[in-house]
């Protein structure tokens, strides 16, 4: 009960997006070969991420934590700019 509450630390299938990003853009050879299976895999790792990941406390914190750094941010930007 309490882990569907607290919800996951972050979305799961981003480790395998990372995997199939790599192959894909990193190995690229002249077959395309590498591009499709790593595409592939980052679909796949995309898919688990929609279907599987437990949106909780722990992510919402998250979320508002970089809602709050990026106001800030602006705010900053903006109080920098001299008219």
């Amino acid at each position: 009960m309490f882990k569907e509450i607290l919800g996951d630390y972050e979305p799961r299938g981003r480790i395998i997006q990372g995997v199939g990003k790599f192959i894909a853009l990193g190995l690229d050879d002249p077959f395309h070969i590498t591009t499709i299976t790593g595409f592939t895999i980052y679909g796949i790792g995309k898919y688990i991420e929609r279907k599987t990941t437990n949106y909780g406390i722990r992510m919402a914190k998250i979320d508002l934590e970089n809602i709050r750094k990026d106001f800030r941010d602006l705010i900053l930007d903006l109080s920098s700019i001299r008219f």
